[in-house]
């Protein structure tokens, strides 16, 4: 679901229950080390949580692969993020207190290649009710929303905004974050082209070749075109 206007999507079941069941057998085979490893700046002095050792792991890779194919091949992150590359996932543990203070994320990363930074996602690999804490808060211009959902769902946002993630005060919290480059950079943009596309897949449902259908695709293939970003 999305929260029109809101630039934040909420996907439930991203991964199916027997992605996950794969995941949680994975996650044993998977060694993990202080996450300011790979902080850079001033985010060593807000990160510390855990992460998958930077080690070459094929255990690592598969679990790497599942998230990256689901998130790759949702219909819901195709037409909100229209996604040009995705960044390979980093696996990430909080326990113990553990947090990442408020930052805003790098606007170029390198994970094997490089992209720039539209959108963060955060796919969620632990039950909610079995840790305490943790939860995802995203500043938007209504205010702080929290996030702390089901096992197998996952949020995206602008990585423009500021963001944090609560101390784990119980238990142990398990997810999986990467990055996107979109072919739409602005955020604006992307969102009215959803919106757009929303509305023709309606029309479409109920007669495929009406005017109104014909029309709408063509409005939306030529902003597409106009705003298309490669």
């Amino acid at each position: 679901m999305i929260n029109i206007p809101s630039s934040i999507i909420e996907i439930r079941q991203l991964l199916t229950v027997p992605e996950l069941q794969q995941v949680d057998l994975l996650l044993k085979h998977i060694a993990f080390e202080d996450g300011k490893n790979t902080a850079t700046g001033a985010a060593k002095e807000l990160k510390n949580n855990m992460q998958a050792a930077r080690d070459e792991n094929p255990y690592k890779r598969q679990l790497q692969q599942i998230v990256f194919t689901a998130i790759a091949t949702n219909q819901l992150i195709q037409s909100g993020v229209m996604p040009k590359n995705i960044l390979p996932p980093i696996i990430s543990k909080y326990n113990n207190g553990m947090e990442y203070g408020w930052h805003t994320d790098s606007p170029v990363m390198t994970i094997d290649y490089t992209i720039r930074v539209d959108l963060s996602i955060t796919v969620f690999l632990s039950e909610p009710d079995t840790y305490k804490g943790g939860e995802l808060v995203v500043h938007t211009p209504s205010g702080f929303v929290n996030y702390k959902l089901n096992k197998g769902d996952a949020v995206v946002y602008p990585t423009t905004k500021l963001h944090c993630v609560n101390p784990v005060t119980e238990g142990e919290r398990v997810a999986c974050v990467t990055w996107m480059q979109s072919l739409v950079k602005e955020t604006e943009k992307r969102e009215l082209l959803y919106q757009l596309k929303t509305i023709q897949e309606s029309v479409a449902s109920k007669d495929l070749t009406s005017n109104d259908n014909l029309m709408l695709l063509q409005v939306y293939s030529n902003l597409m075109r106009m705003w298309t970003d490669l």
